[in-house]
C-alpha cells in the first residue's frame, strides 16, 4: 500500500505560519500537538486572539468574534493562554486580544493570572493590545484592575480597553509614544474626566480616538492631537460637553440613543477645517440651529449620516458626496441642495419627495438606497412621488436604485392611476430590491416593473426566498400571460424581451430555492443567501 504523503508540512514555514494565524488560537494550540514542527511554527506566530466567554452571549459587532473561536471550557482556556504565550519565542508580538467573562472564571488568582499574561505580551513587546474583561452583574467597582505598566509600553501602537478599572493619578507615568488608536469602552476611573484627559494628552501621535458607553463621564476635551484624524463617541450618556480642537480631523462620530440629557459639541475653526465625514445619530436632542450652525462650519463635508428627531431637514453643501438620512418622525420635510450629490440613502416612514425634488440636483447622482419602515401611520407607497422622483434623476446614466420593500402596500399601484402616469422610467440601468416577507409578493412585482424598467434588476442577500420564486416563475412564464393587460397603458410583460441569469453561482442560488417545497419550516425560515441578478432586455 502506497504512503502517504504529508503535502502540508512540506510547504515552506512562512506560508505555513500564514495558515496558521487564520486558524481560531485555541485550536493552533491544539496542533502543536501533533509534531514538533506543528510545535516550532506555533512558537513564532505573530498574534493570539483568545475568547472565553459563554457559548450563548450575544456580541455586537465589531466585538463578535468567529464562533470557533469561544470556549467556555476554562481549564483548556487557561492552558491554551498559558502555552501560547509562555512558548512564544519570536522577538516581538504583534497582537494579543483577550476576551474574558470574569463571571465564568470566578474569584481568587484571577487577576494575578491575566496580570502575568499581559505581562508577558509586554516583554514581548506587543503592538496591538485588545482586552474585554465582561462582568454580568453590571458592578464597575468589581471590573478588572488593569496593570499601569500597561501606560508606559512604548511599543503598542493599537489599545483597546472594554471593561476595566484604570487607576490614574496626577503622577502615573504614561509614556505611549507609538500609540496610533485608543479606543475606552465601558471603563471605570476614579475622577473619571481627570485620568481620561491625562490619558489622551500624553498620547499627542494618537490618529483614531473611540470613547463608547462609558459612564460618569460630563465633558470630553480633545485637544493636544496635532494627528488625529477620527474621533468615535458612542453613547457616553452622562457627556454635557465635546469640545474638539484637532486640525487634522477628517471624520466625526456622535451616537447617542434615547439620551437623557443634551450634548454641547463645539469645534474650533482648524478642527472643522478638513472635516470630510460627519455621523451624527441622535434621536432627541439635534436641533435645526445646532445642526445648520454646524453644517456652514464644514466646508470640505463630503459624507453626511444622520439619524435625527427633526422635523424639519435642510441640506444645503456644494462638496457633499454621500447622504444618509435616517429621520424619525413620519413628517419630516426635507430640502436637499446638493449639486455633487452621488449617493443618497434614506430609510424613513415616508420619502417626502415632493419637497426634496424641487431642489434635488440629480447630474451626479449615481446611487439611491430607499428604505421604508413599515408601520401603520403609513398605509400605501406615494406612487405620484415616487414615479416623479423616477423621472427626476433621468439624467443619471448609470443610476443604481437600492429598495426594501416590507409590504405589498407600499408598493401597489391602483389600475386607476396607471392611465394618468407618464410611462416607465428607462434610465435606472441597475435596480438592487430587498423583500421582506409579506402576503403579495405579485404586487410587488408588478409595480415596480411597471414604475422603471431596468437593465439589471438583483435580488439581495437577506430577501424572502419565496419573492425569488415567485419572480423568477414570473420571468419563466411571462409568454403565458400577454393576455393580461386589454387596455394601455400595459403591464411590464409586454414590454420585456429576454430574461438572462448571469452567472452559474446565481443559477446554482436559483435552484436551491425552486426546490425546496413551499410550506416547509426550512424554506419559511430561511433566506436569499447571495446576490442574484437578472439581466433584462426591453423593448426599445
Amino acid at each position: 500500500m502506497e504512503e502517504e504523503i504529508d503535502r502540508i508540512s512540506q510547504l515552506p514555514d512562512e506560508v505555513l505560519r500564514r495558515i496558521l494565524s487564520l486558524v481560531p488560537s485555541k485550536e493552533v494550540a491544539r496542533a502543536k500537538l501533533v509534531s514538533k514542527a506543528w510545535q516550532n511554527l506555533f512558537e513564532y506566530l505573530p498574534s493570539f486572539e483568545f475568547f472565553f466567554l459563554r457559548r450563548t452571549f450575544e456580541f455586537i459587532p465589531p466585538r463578535s468574534p468567529p464562533p470557533g473561536d469561544i470556549t467556555d471550557d476554562m481549564s483548556s482556556f487557561i492552558n491554551a493562554v498559558d502555552s501560547a504565550l509562555k512558548l512564544h519565542k519570536h522577538l516581538t508580538l504583534d497582537k494579543l486580544k483577550l476576551c474574558v467573562d470574569l463571571d465564568l472564571i470566578g474569584s481568587g488568582t484571577t487577576s494575578l493570572m491575566i496580570d502575568s499574561w499581559i505581562d508577558t505580551a509586554l516583554e514581548r513587546k506587543v503592538g496591538h493590545l485588545d482586552l474585554w474583561f465582561l462582568r454580568r452583574d453590571g458592578d464597575l467597582d468589581h471590573l478588572y484592575l488593569l496593570p499601569v505598566k500597561v501606560f508606559s509600553a512604548r511599543t503598542i501602537t493599537d489599545l483597546c480597553l472594554d471593561e476595566c478599572r484604570l487607576e490614574i493619578s496626577g503622577d502615573t507615568n504614561i509614556d505611549l509614544p507609538g500609540l496610533r488608536k485608543l479606543c475606552l469602552r465601558r471603563i471605570q476611573c476614579q475622577g473619571y474626566e481627570q485620568p481620561v484627559q491625562k490619558l489622551i494628552s500624553s498620547c499627542p501621535l494618537i490618529q483614531e480616538l473611540e470613547t463608547s458607553f462609558c459612564s460618569r463621564m460630563q465633558w470630553l476635551h480633545v485637544s493636544g492631537l496635532p494627528n488625529l484624524q477620527r474621533l468615535r463617541v458612542v453613547n457616553c450618556y452622562e457627556l454635557e460637553s465635546i469640545q474638539i480642537d484637532a486640525p487634522s480631523l477628517q471624520s466625526f462620530q456622535y451616537h447617542l440613543y434615547h439620551g437623557v440629557l443634551p450634548c454641547d459639541i463645539v469645534f474650533s475653526s482648524s478642527s472643522s477645517e478638513f472635516l470630510k465625514e460627519l455621523i451624527l445619530y441622535d434621536d432627541q436632542y439635534i436641533t435645526e440651529d445646532f445642526f445648520q450652525s454646524l453644517l456652514v462650519r464644514l466646508p470640505n463635508l463630503e459624507i453626511l449620516d444622520m439619524f435625527c428627531g427633526l422635523q424639519r431637514i435642510e441640506i444645503s453643501h456644494n462638496r457633499l458626496k454621500r447622504l444618509d438620512l435616517r429621520p424619525t418622525r413620519a413628517d419630516v420635510i426635507l430640502k436637499i441642495e446638493t449639486p455633487n450629490l452621488q449617493s443618497l440613502n434614506y430609510l424613513g416612514y415616508r420619502m417626502p419627495l415632493i419637497s426634496a425634488i424641487a431642489s434635488l440636483n440629480t447630474s451626479s447622482l449615481r446611487e439611491v438606497a430607499i428604505d421604508f419602515v413599515n408601520l401603520n401611520i403609513c398605509s400605501y407607497f406615494p406612487i405620484l412621488q415616487s414615479k416623479e422622483f423616477f423621472e427626476k434623476i433621468r439624467p443619471c446614466q448609470d443610476m443604481k436604485l437600492h429598495m426594501h420593500v416590507k409590504s405589498k402596500q407600499q408598493l401597489t399601484i391602483p389600475g386607476t392611476l396607471r392611465e394618468i402616469l407618464s410611462p416607465p422610467v428607462y434610465y435606472i440601468k441597475h435596480l438592487y430590491l430587498t423583500v421582506d416577507n409579506c402576503s403579495e409578493y405579485q404586487y410587488i412585482i408588478d409595480s415596480m416593473l411597471w414604475m422603471c424598467h431596468p437593465q439589471t434588476l438583483s435580488i439581495s442577500p437577506g430577501t424572502a426566498p419565496m419573492f425569488l420564486k415567485v419572480l423568477y416563475n414570473n420571468f419563466r412564464n411571462k409568454e403565458k400571460h400577454l393576455k393580461c393587460c386589454t387596455r394601455t397603458p400595459k403591464c411590464w410583460r409586454h414590454y420585456l424581451e429576454t430574461v438572462q441569469i448571469d452567472d452559474d453561482e446565481r443559477k446554482a442560488e436559483i435552484d436551491r430555492i425552486m426546490a425546496m417545497p413551499k410550506l416547509c419550516d426550512k424554506f419559511m425560515e430561511c433566506e436569499v443567501e447571495c446576490e442574484v441578478m437578472f439581466i433584462l432586455k426591453w423593448v426599445s
